[in-house]
């Protein structure tokens, strides 16, 4: 094995640089389990409870409970580590404690005993139940649910589980809190604080509404004063109302977003500034009850994945995207490699688009003499239609933007499609006129089209789940269908609804395997779904009869509707890594090589097929015949830049071929997918290997799996043991780089999760530092990105900041965080002519530049900000949480969740962000490469300009040490050894003879 810093050539005659021995990184040797303790003094949005009976704090921290005696002192931990438990309330004889916990993967009402044991379940079903507020006898606790629609307050008997519903506002009503008499309850009605009177109904305004948040009401136990929270953009403060009067009470800016606990009726415990607050309301007056608190973090060390990136033995085919049955079940249209395919069953496939340009989506005719497709070859993806029997090809469309996902009428005379903002349309294949059906959604899945031609079913988010849409098309009226009660449709994309061809029936995948289920000729259910499949199954699509094809972890099977044996259907295709053969010498004026922060200068970088065979100081006498010579005596080289955050399908099929010629015209030769449709991310992943396709190397993943919720088009919801087993099934079989878990997946399956994928050698990752950290889970995605409290709460970020607790767990827990800086937006003020560059105006969409000059006038303040831009101070805030991680160890690696951000630029943004306000230019530049390497568990073979390693290099015209703007100052890139110039990059879109 390759030690981690490759010992150098040295002088080294060049004919021994002529042997082209392939290198085969070695796995790194596996340890036993370790267990780190971490001890911390803060919390970040930490919240309190305090027994009536003895003053002892119960404290959530990070998601764990623990007691502290009421003085302060060691914290003692209680209650398992994934109790997951939110909003902690005492009973009024001490006894036991309330939570709002997601241990079975929803929000529910729970109680524990004062110690931690005895959990025991107050409600059920399928809603989140949320804040928790005992009723002063103890019988009774008040609570949030959306159970009859919307956010009312509730109570459920303690002991019987019976429920009453108490407001009925078609407003949320929330953060309920009893009055001591037992006769009201106060709650949060938008920014104004309200009280029901439980007999009589009637309500009455407790604090009026006024400017910014409000929340987290709690009565003294007289009964005379409510304390509440306001937040808004001096901080969040905490105030009291008495007789009427409101004033803010103590000096913390930043009390955390839980209800502050009486401990008499003049004295409130609280969360704030990282810190067990205590407030004497009569003066104002505060203190802190210190405390310690010790994780014990689980950190494997385990042998990861083996990549053989030289061999060029065949490989078979797994990313086949968008199979398709023709309607006489003889031949199977797909994508993969970057082009389509027709596959005899039973024989073998055959190539009918050869070219560069991105294909997707192939659709047959209901006659199955046409394909129709969505390409770029014409610069934008427009839709064609392709004869089987001759191979002549139409172009359909030419509108602006984008038209994806064509499916055929029965008649054969117009396609339904979608365009890049998600709307859904009708084609006259004749005429060409195209008529609006159905608006924006978020990102609605496939139509399909009844065989009565009258009606569009395709699969919609709705009420936080997958849903079914069904489209009168004569009225343009809607209605949505659940495909069975509080079930998803798996994914959004290619898993249906698919109409039978009799209209009897849609076919979809739900809980990963495919269903059928009996409708009506208007799409409406006339009874339950049957699963038809017992495998991981995605993808269905009918052929003739009650036929139906599907994907098994990329293999192609057929079944009959009624559920009986599949059959494979062999594709038999395989692929070769892409590996040049070639010799290349590259004089480098400067090299700053990943390792060191100094560059080097005027060297020589000896190339041979795709590795890097030496570095040598320059001698003008180094070419020889046979090899090319790249004359870079005036730039600097530097290692090729991965970003580690992209959901990299979301928009590829919108942009096409554009995204990754983009990606490494900036220098970008790795990215890693944290969520995509995985089908397409196979695809893409084999095609890049192949060199079928343009870009960089793609390390990627699957749909990030996630709750019985879900909002994400690439996102899967898993509802049942049984099913997390088929998508370990799909992890293993279809080789995955990583796996994300989301943010409703249960916390004891995203144990689970990490177990068994680290059995496989693959890294996990999720939004969460705890109790993520000590079970295994590899990384964390964002500073503080979205939870399953939404955009406004997270446990590794408050209003005022990152406290102590976050940072040493993660710096001594050894979990790197992603950047994902969209607040790096606010830096195109120091460069707006980021958005006239060459790369920008050629392989920017229409609407990609249109996004990003609104970016630009953002950040100069000319013009109104999008909901993910940020500004200056946000930047700089964010990046002093990377300084304070960085300075206690921590790692923190440059991703972008592109495209959510701007493509490309955004990694070159989250960069300069980091040097403007303070972080090493060193660093900085690591966290785009050699780390990033480590944690892909690639290190011997990319990250830095080494003897041995992969040769992705960048050309760059300044020194990047020095001006990190010079970064995005890209000339050549090398990508596997196979060099390119920007000019050679935008060809097909720029100049002559442009698309």
């Amino acid at each position: 094995m390759r030690t981690a810093h490759h010992r150098r050539f040295g002088v080294v005659a060049l004919a021994c640089l002529l042997a082209t021995s392939s290198v085969t990184p070695a796995p790194v040797a596996a340890p036993r389990p370790r267990t780190t303790p971490v001890t911390v003094s803060e919390g970040t949005n930490l919240a309190v409870a305090v027994s009536p009976r003895d003053g002892t704090v119960v404290l959530d921290l990070q998601g764990q409970l623990f007691s502290v005696p009421p003085g302060g002192g060691t914290a003692k931990p209680i209650g398992g580590d994934l109790l997951d438990p939110y909003w902690p309330s005492f009973s009024p004889d001490g006894s036991r404690i309330a939570i709002q916990s997601f241990a079975d993967g929803m929000f529910h009402i729970r109680t524990v005993a004062s110690d931690g044991t005895d959990p025991r379940q107050v409600t059920r079903g399928e809603y989140d139940d949320l804040y928790p507020a005992w009723s002063p006898d103890g019988r009774t606790i008040a609570f949030t649910s959306a159970r009859q629609g919307s956010d009312d307050i509730w109570t459920v008997d303690v002991r019987s589980g019976a429920l009453k519903r108490i407001t009925s506002a078609t407003t949320a009503e929330t953060h309920p809190a009893w009055h001591p008499d037992g006769r009201s309850i106060a709650y949060v009605r938008g920014n104004a604080v309200e009280s029901v009177d439980l007999a009589t109904g009637a309500v009455r305004a407790v604090v009026p509404a006024g400017q910014g948040f409000i929340g987290a009401p709690s009565w003294s136990p007289d009964g005379k004063r409510l304390a509440f929270l306001r937040g808004g953009q001096g901080g969040r403060t905490l105030h009291v109302v008495e007789n009427g009067a409101v004033r803010q009470v103590g000096a913390y800016r930043d009390v955390f977003p839980f209800p502050p606990r009486w401990r008499d009726a003049d004295e409130l415990v609280y969360g704030a500034n990282g810190h067990i607050a205590v407030t004497r309301v009569s003066t104002g007056a505060s203190r802190e009850i210190p405390f310690t608190a010790t994780f014990q973090l689980r950190r494997d060390r385990y042998e990861r994945k083996a990549y053989d990136f030289d061999s060029r033995r065949p490989r078979p085919v797994r990313g086949i995207a968008g199979p398709a049955l023709s309607p006489d079940g003889r031949t199977v249209v797909f994508k993969a490699l970057n082009d389509l395919w027709l596959l005899p069953v039973g024989g073998s496939p055959k190539q009918i688009t050869r070219d560069g340009f991105h294909e997707s989506d192939p659709a047959w005719s209901r006659d199955g003499t046409r394909v129709a497709y969505a390409s770029d070859k014409a610069g934008t993806i427009d839709l064609y239609a392709l004869e089987v029997a001759t191979g002549a090809e139409r172009r359909l469309t030419s509108l602006p933007g984008a038209e994806i996902a064509p499916t055929w009428s029965p008649d054969g005379r117009s396609l339904a499609f979608q365009d890049q903002n998600a709307q859904t349309f009708t084609l006259d294949t004749a005429s060409g006129a195209t008529t609006r059906v159905l608006g924006p959604l978020n990102t609605p899945g496939r139509p399909s089209w009844s065989p009565d031609g009258r009606t569009l079913a395709m699969a919609v988010s709705a009420a936080e789940r997958n849903q079914i849409l069904l489209l009168d098309l004569a009225s343009g009226t809607t209605k949505t269908v659940e495909p069975a009660p509080f079930a998803s449709v798996s994914t959004r994309g290619d898993d249906g609804p698919v109409w039978s061809p009799d209209g009897r029936a849609l076919a979809f995948s739900m809980d990963s395997t495919v269903h059928v289920l009996p409708v009506d000729p208007s799409g409406t259910p006339t009874g339950p779904a049957r699963q038809v499949t017992r495998e991981a199954s995605d993808a269905p699509t009918w052929g003739p009869g009650n036929t139906l094809l599907y994907l098994n972890n990329g293999r192609l099977k057929t079944v009959t509707a009624d559920g009986g044996t599949s059959t494979d259907v062999p594709v038999g295709l395989t692929y070769t890594r892409d590996k040049p053969e070639s010799r290349v010498v590259i004089r480098a004026g400067r090299l700053w090589d990943g390792r060191n922060a100094a560059p080097r200068t005027d060297v020589d970088i000896v190339v041979v097929d795709n590795r890097i065979r030496g570095i040598e100081p320059h001698r003008p006498d180094r070419a020889l015949a046979g090899w090319r010579y790249v004359d870079a005596s005036a730039l600097t080289v530097t290692p090729g830049l991965v970003d580690m955050h992209v959901h990299q399908e979301m928009r590829a099929k919108y942009v096409g071929d554009r995204l990754g010629r983009l990606l490494l015209s900036y220098g970008i030769t790795t990215t890693r997918s944290t969520g995509d449709p995985v089908y397409r991310a196979v695809e893409d992943r084999e095609a890049l290997d192949a060199g079928a396709r343009t870009g960089p190397r793609f390390f990627m993943t699957g749909e990030m799996l996630e709750g019985s919720r879900v909002g994400w088009e690439f996102a899967r919801p898993v509802r049942s043991e049984r099913q997390l087993g088929l998508e370990l099934s799909r992890v293993r079989e279809l080789d995955y780089d990583l796996v994300k878990t989301y943010q409703r997946f249960p916390f004891d399956w995203q144990a689970r999760v990490a177990g068994r994928a680290h059995d496989l050698g693959i890294p996990t990752t999720s939004h969460y530092l705890y109790p993520a950290i000590a079970h295994g889970v590899d990384m964390k995605e964002h500073l503080a990105g979205p939870t399953k409290w939404g955009f406004s709460f997270a446990r590794d970020a408050s209003a005022g900041g990152v406290y102590e607790d976050v940072v040493q767990l993660a710096a001594r827990g050894g979990m790197p965080f992603s950047t994902t800086l969209f607040s790096s937006g606010s830096m195109l003020a120091d460069d707006p002519g980021m958005e006239d560059d060459p790369r920008v105006r050629t392989l920017y969409t229409a609407q990609e530049q249109q996004t990003l000059h609104a970016k630009v006038l953002c950040a100069q303040g000319l013009g109104p900000c999008g909901f993910l831009d940020g500004n200056a101070e946000q930047a700089r805030r964010e990046v002093g949480v990377v300084k304070r991680l960085l300075a206690a160890g921590g790692s923190v690696l440059a991703g972008t969740d592109a495209p959510l951000d701007t493509m490309a630029l955004s990694l070159h943004l989250n960069l300069r962000a980091m040097g403007k306000y303070g972080v090493d230019p060193f660093q900085v530049l690591q966290s785009a490469t050699l780390l990033p390497a480590r944690q892909l568990g690639v290190e011997d073979d990319l990250g830095s300009v080494e003897e041995g390693k992969l040769a992705d290099l960048v050309f760059t015209g300044g020194d990047a040490s020095r001006d990190l703007a010079k970064l995005a100052d890209v000339r050549m890139v090398m990508k596997n050894g196979r060099l390119s110039t920007v000019d050679d990059l935008l060809k097909p879109f720029a100049g002559p003879g442009a698309r």
